[in-house]
């Protein structure tokens, strides 16, 4: 997560335990034990810089606040509109983790751009097709290594 952000998602934690009456061990309770209250802590603090989208997801879970919300707070996506990942609310996250943890080449990041203009069962075709391609690429290695 993006230095500049902390502050928006630390205050963001700390208005919500305080409307909910919650304590660090509350959300973290709350979350299943998906986040400790000490990182619970350390993101009202502002001290933890790189929260990672299943702690997101465990913070949310623990706010009793719907997971892009957190995701919008966490990492400015103000754009990204709850309605286009009704069908599949982990793809916005996972594509947000994406581009936390790689730089994306131009080509990459055209496919992905292209691919979430599809619809469910089409990203499913195309799923599949990327990995027969990969499948067959494994396939090609081994032949050459024999």
């Amino acid at each position: 997560m993006p230095k500049s952000n902390e502050s928006a998602l630390s205050q963001y934690v700390r208005r919500k335990m305080q409307e909910q009456h919650l304590s660090r061990y509350d959300v973290s309770v709350r979350s299943g034990g998906g986040i400790g209250d000490s990182y619970v802590g350390a993101i009202m603090n502002g001290t933890c810089t790189n929260v990672s989208v299943d702690k997101l997801k465990a913070l949310a879970r623990g706010l009793a606040v719907d997971e892009m919300e957190m995701a919008r707070v966490a990492f400015s996506e103000s754009e990204v509109s709850h309605r286009e990942y009704e069908s599949s609310p982990d793809c916005s996250l996972m594509l947000i983790d994406i581009k936390n943890k790689t730089v994306m080449s131009s080509d990459v990041a055209e496919i992905t751009h292209q691919v979430m203009q599809l619809s469910p069962r089409e990203r499913g075709v195309v799923l599949q097709f990327v990995n027969k391609l990969s499948r067959d690429k494994g396939k090609q290695r081994a032949s050459k290594r024999g």
